[in-house]
């Protein structure tokens, strides 16, 4: 590391220095999707296939001004996605927030330093149990978002349906899912933090 560190130092890493301001960034993506690949069905524990993720962020057609949360943000792609769109479509990029949740420590420290090399020093990522411990909150209330996009863990093993059954925050109207299939129990998480007039 201390090698790598060295050569790196000879060199101006400054956005200005490259083709697109964004270079790094993409750089930073390109070697989470190489290591997402050698992972084989691990990956989908931090990673989601870019193809799917610009997908997605088309469906939820994010705008300037909004709050945008990714409850199982993994490395942070949706989010930076979310903000990619507006760009991509002439709006300013700056006026959006971002809020993440993530679980894993390593993979918390991978998103954070994903917004950090797109830019994106204010993004909201904060780490925890998004079930057992919700952390974007203002004044004891779940903080309602403009949208909401995740790749939620899929048959999650003991997700937290003990705490769902006595959850404060009133996020499983719809049912408590059972304790090996925690899919509905993300899902309602989602809705829960959705504005008036929010997208899922």
């Amino acid at each position: 590391l201390r090698d790598l560190l060295s050569h790196f130092s000879k060199f101006r890493l400054r956005n200005a220095d490259f083709e697109r301001p964004d270079f790094l960034g993409a750089a930073y993506e390109y070697l989470i999707k190489m290591f997402a690949d050698s992972a084989g069905k691990k990956a989908g524990e931090f990673y989601t296939p870019h193809f799917v993720v610009r997908l997605l962020v088309r469906l939820i057609k994010p705008g300037t001004g909004m709050r945008i949360c990714d409850p199982t943000c993994g490395s942070g792609g949706m989010l930076i996605q979310s903000r990619n769109y507006l760009t991509e479509r002439g709006q300013n990029a700056s006026d959006i927030q971002l809020f993440g949740q993530e679980n894993v420590r390593s993979t918390w420290a991978i998103c954070k330093l994903n917004m950090f090399l797109h830019g994106l020093m204010s993004a909201d990522i904060r780490r925890g149990d998004t079930i057992r411990d919700p952390l974007h909150l203002k004044d004891g209330e779940l903080i309602r978002f403009d949208r909401v996009i995740a790749n939620p863990p899929f048959s999650l093993k003991n997700w937290g349906r003990d705490v769902a059954e006595s959850d404060g925050h009133g996020r499983f109207r719809y049912g408590v899912p059972p304790k090996d299939y925690g899919e509905l129990g993300f899902v309602q998480h989602m809705i829960a933090t959705l504005n008036q007039e929010g997208i899922l």
